[in-house]
């Protein structure tokens, strides 16, 4: 009895160890590859988050570049400084083109010889080549100097319709409708003239929009 007792005892212990055997044998051998293939499984992929951002990032920039109505505002200015320049009679020196966009708004001012009375000795000339008049311009009498040099300013467009005369006696009709692409200054004179010390062009523009052709021709 005392040897069956001992065969029963040992046999309930060598069950109960195989018992808890069992399941930490496969867990232990198979864990590290059950984690890699499961972090391989469940692990979000970076490349599709990157496409859909680069997505969005391009159709935002092609928006921005979209054009926004006809016309559109700008700020340009240019300083053009004339000193010891020479126009020779009948001629011109073409100072600004904005084709195939003309000027809805803007400004120009000019420094440049003058009469006795103040008139200009030279005109500037607004429109779209070969089409181009002069400027109705306004005198600036606290900045100008009689005989010398005068300062001049005039809208863009007129604001007004009105009738320039040049210094060569000659009328002129301009309208605030004109379409105006081109800047000039022209001497209408017979003879050569040398522009002095500080003569200048001031050009500023405000808004523009899109012509429907060029230059005529």
């Amino acid at each position: 009895m005392k040897i069956a007792e001992r065969l029963y005892a040992l046999g309930v212990v060598a069950f109960a160890i195989g018992v808890l055997a069992l399941p930490s044998a496969p867990i232990t051998t198979l864990s590290p590859a059950m984690a890699q293939q499961t972090a391989n499984t469940t692990s979000p992929q970076a490349e599709p988050e990157s496409e859909v951002a680069t997505t969005e990032q391009h159709g935002h920039e092609s928006g921005s570049n979209e054009t926004q109505g006809e016309t559109f505002t700008v700020r340009d200015s240019i300083f053009a400084l004339l000193a010891d320049q020479t126009i020779p009679a009948s001629g011109f020196i073409h100072l600004y083109d904005t084709s195939p966009y003309y000027i809805r708004s803007g400004h120009v001012a000019a420094k440049i010889p003058c009469g006795e009375d103040s008139t200009p000795t030279l005109n500037i000339l607004v429109g779209q080549a070969p089409d181009l008049a002069p400027a109705p311009l306004e005198l600036v009498a606290n900045l100008s100097s009689p005989g010398e040099l005068c300062l001049y300013h005039a809208d863009l467009p007129a604001t007004e319709q009105g009738n320039v005369t040049s210094t060569n006696g000659t009328t002129t009709s301009t309208n605030a409708s004109t379409m105006i692409t081109d800047i000039a200054i022209s001497n209408p004179g017979d003879e050569d003239i040398t522009l002095p010390s500080t003569s200048t062009v001031v050009i500023g523009i405000n808004e523009m929009a899109k012509g429907a052709h060029g230059h005529e021709e």
